[in-house]
């Protein structure tokens, strides 16, 4: 089988870019990091739809071919959506606190909430930072929390709505079903509405050869807080697909 090449898919108001520390650590691997529609250098287009975002995702895929998706959140159901119809150009799928095929389970009043930020256009820069320190373990250093605060105020008003309002309500679970390949499913220890009881609920049982690893000191933006120990996932990860 020809070497599998990374493909990283981006959470709600993140971007390629917070994919970074976890690339760097990987040895080498070959990888790409896509911007979603409506976020990163993408922010000038997207509605939050999950077809228009595998649009955008199948276009990679067919350029690069043998691949393994690698997901976070938002994108996480994005990466197992286009596992289900791409066929055996995905070789493994690895899920990162990753909203399942069917409604992400949120409270609704916390979703209202974070659909408000955007009210007037333009989330504020105190919202943001709310938004990211709410989603870690504890705080992130000052780098890289300004990174993903400036991520998330970059995101397109329609795009993060639309997410909320649409795309994480989605059901795809009927026609995802069950799928073969190898698929490492990883939860913060500290992570709430996607935290690891959810991803056995809801992601596991779509993978015959799927398995959940819990990780520590960690909540939800897990490529930020825990860079070495995700890293070394994948590559751990990486090895078993090429055992299978």
């Amino acid at each position: 089988m020809p070497v599998p090449t990374l493909i990283f898919l981006h959470a709600l108001g993140m971007s390629a870019a917070t994919w970074r520390p976890v690339r760097e650590r990987l040895g080498g691997i070959a990888s790409v990091a896509i911007d979603l529609p409506g976020f990163g250098a993408a922010a000038d287009k997207g509605s939050g739809d999950v077809a228009e975002m595998m649009d955008a995702v199948r276009a990679v895929v067919a350029q690069i071919g043998t691949c393994v998706l690698v997901g976070h959140s938002m994108g996480g159901k994005i990466a197992t959506l286009i596992a289900a119809d791409a066929g055996p150009a995905v070789a493994g799928v690895v899920l990162v606190a990753a909203s399942p095929p069917s409604p992400e389970p949120m409270d609704e009043a916390r979703r209202q909430a974070m659909i408000d930020w955007f009210a007037d256009g333009q989330i504020s820069d105190a919202d943001a930072a709310a938004f990211v320190d709410a989603n870690c373990a504890g705080r992130l250093p000052s780098p890289l929390r300004d990174q993903a605060i400036a991520e998330v105020r970059r995101s397109r008003p329609a795009a993060w709505t639309g997410w909320l309002t649409r795309g994480s309500r989605e059901d795809w679970a009927v026609r995802v079903g069950t799928l073969p390949m190898p698929a490492l499913i990883v939860a913060g220890a500290e992570d709430g509405d996607l935290g690891e009881a959810a991803q056995r609920r809801l992601n596991l049982p779509h993978y015959t050869a799927g398995r959940v690893e819990a990780v520590a000191d960690a909540a939800h933006l897990m490529p930020l807080e825990q860079p070495d120990r995700l890293a070394a996932l994948i590559v751990d990860h990486l090895k078993a697909i090429d055992r299978s």
